[in-house]
């Protein structure tokens, strides 16, 4: 099977679906009867599955239909069979399955009355309304225990339907680029344990760069790819904006990359993350994007704290450069250090393409109401933020050892000032020294101000908003940390470590409140002061940084875009 073809033909009844005045089952079935062959049988999927076909049953079920098999058989087998009851009978928000699908109406309608439910089918299978008697028969043995599926495939089953179905108008497909005009994109994202990408700055980074490409290329085309054990977790992470591309954007699972070899198009692959060694496997140009090495940075601490990953980074960074095309970084830091003198790589191999502030991003995600935000994750008062995952080097340790002995000042006091952390540091690789920081402090009220408080990506802009400051410990980053611009996008200040990456694009580093990272004591006197200054350190902080503020996501897709081209065509 042709999956990207059957994709694209998916999409397009799916955008015909969706411009439909009004949509009933019966409109659903009248166009889906219409499709013949892989076509038809693909859709099945999407419309009772709401899932892409699996290999054998795509092929078992297209030879029943090249045999013969009427076409309604197939709309009552999918109906009744036992993945598709778990989907309708599920307790699934509706917004989970899309009006767009059989099994998204049929989920919402699943929920409502007897009397309901039998309504809704006369109307919408048979366009009329119940007469009395048949009304009356049908409420009668659903409430003997007639399954409603099974009614349902009754009125699909009966003269009265297939005499009004044939008068059903056809719905116009809208038109779609011919797929040879598209350049394939792909992301491989071949994690082997399970992970957690929404919180997390690859995550983040794959989003932003995957929505300026689709914005900005509409000749791109993207196929996000996945192991089997992770798909649900990026298909969640690319939610909020999969629906607006259904025709150029495509997730896909997979068990073996020589599956994704043989069955993808792809023109070059952007693989986001170093350690991803089967990578190596991939057949296409490779496009490595290292944000860091930052084990080799503080290798006794990255070995005491993960000695099985640098022993697996170790084994594969080289070869993984090595397989790559051109090796990315966010920063010339980075370049210089890692890709040229750690990896040995030829200048000509490497470039520099800098991140940007989410500035479109977090346009469309918009802001909470103050009040429902902070009601909606109890978080009343004044607070600082350092939104991060509890790394090795974020240095959590140092930073709520500097809060608590700002709490316990008389200003702290007075303050009543809270943390919010995005992480707990229970299981985290800072667990034993953070647990040493908090059991030296015997004061409880400070000890209580330290939230951990987890939330959806869509909820960030809000907790930046409305924070008195955000507060950047980290020992390293690759590129400006993300914080930073993330915290001046919605106009809240931020005091951050001196680091040395930091200054290739903040033009003035005495206007930001700037602590040594390895002194608690300076980081003390940093949050007194960002406390001190909230109100006034905005305008000079983004007249500092104000290059780097105004780069979009559109631009670095832009500059991926063009790289991408290059080795296209190349």
């Amino acid at each position: 099977m042709d999956i990207i073809n059957l994709r694209l033909s998916s999409a397009r009844f799916t955008k015909k679906l969706k411009h439909a005045p009004t949509l009933r089952f019966t409109d659903i079935l009248r166009n889906l009867l219409l499709l013949e062959g892989e076509e038809f049988i693909w859709e099945l999927y999407r419309q009772f599955f709401f899932r892409d076909a699996d290999p054998e049953g795509f092929q078992s079920h297209l030879n029943g239909l090249n045999a013969g098999v009427p076409k309604t058989n197939f709309l009552l087998y999918f109906l009744q069979s036992g993945e598709a009851e778990r989907l309708y009978s599920s307790s699934q928000s509706p917004a989970k399955y899309p009006r767009t699908t059989f099994i998204g109406i049929f989920h919402r309608i699943n929920h409502v009355t007897d009397v309901e439910f039998v309504h809704y089918l006369y109307q919408d299978l048979l366009l009329r309304q119940p007469d009395l008697p048949g009304l009356h028969s049908h409420i009668h043995h659903l409430s003997l225990g007639l399954p409603r599926v099974r009614l349902l495939c009754s009125f699909i089953e009966s003269g009265e339907f297939r005499e009004k179905i044939h008068a059903v108008p056809t719905l116009a497909a809208p038109l779609l680029p011919h797929a040879p005009f598209f350049k394939h994109i792909g992301i491989f994202l071949g994690y082997q344990p399970k992970i957690h990408l929404d919180g997390e700055g690859i995550g983040r980074f794959v989003v932003r760069l995957t929505e300026g490409l689709l914005l900005n290329a509409p000749d791109v085309m993207i196929h996000v790819t996945t192991t089997e054990h992770n798909f649900e977790e990026v298909e969640k992470l690319f939610q909020a904006f999969a629906s607006l591309y259904p025709d150029r954007l495509f997730m896909h699972h997979f068990s073996s990359v020589p599956w994704l070899n043989q069955h993808l198009p792809v023109d070059v692959w952007c693989v986001p993350y170093v350690g991803m060694d089967m990578a190596l496997q991939l057949e296409r140009p490779v496009v490595l994007c290292i944000h860091d090495l930052v084990y080799t940075h503080f290798r006794e601490l990255y070995v005491r704290k993960h000695p099985k990953l640098v022993q697996d980074l170790d084994a594969n960074v080289h070869a993984m450069a090595n397989k790559a095309v051109k090796v990315v970084f966010n920063s010339a830091y980075v370049q210089n250090y890692d890709g040229l003198g750690y990896l040995q790589l030829p200048l000509h191999k490497t470039q520099v393409i800098r991140l940007a502030a989410p500035v479109e991003e977090y346009r469309n995600l918009g802001l909470l109401a103050e009040g429902a935000f902070r009601s909606k994750h109890q978080l009343y008062g004044e607070y600082l933020v350092f939104p991060s995952i509890i790394r090795a080097h974020k240095n959590h340790d140092r930073l709520l050892e500097a809060f608590l002995n700002y709490r316990q000042s008389p200003e702290g006091r007075a303050s009543k000032l809270k943390l919010v952390l995005t992480d707990h540091y229970r299981h985290r690789p800072l667990e034993h020294e953070i647990a040493n920081v908090l059991g030296r402090c015997w004061d409880h009220e400070a000890l209580n101000s330290i939230v951990y408080l987890r939330l959806p990506s869509g909820d960030m802009p809000s907790l930046y908003k409305y924070a008195a400051g955000t507060i950047v410990p980290t020992l390293f980053e690759g590129s400006c940390p993300f914080p930073i611009l993330e915290s001046l996008t919605v106009d809240t200040p931020v005091a951050i470590s001196r680091i040395e990456v930091a200054r290739e694009v903040i033009s003035n580093m005495n206007a930001f409140v700037t602590f040594d990272p390895y002194s608690v004591p300076e980081m003390t006197a940093a949050i007194a002061q960002l406390y001190h200054n909230r109100h006034s350190l905005v305008a000079q902080e983004k007249a500092a940084i104000r290059g780097t503020l105004q780069r979009t996501w559109s631009d670095v897709a832009q500059e991926y875009y063009r790289l991408f081209q290059s080795l296209i065509h190349r």
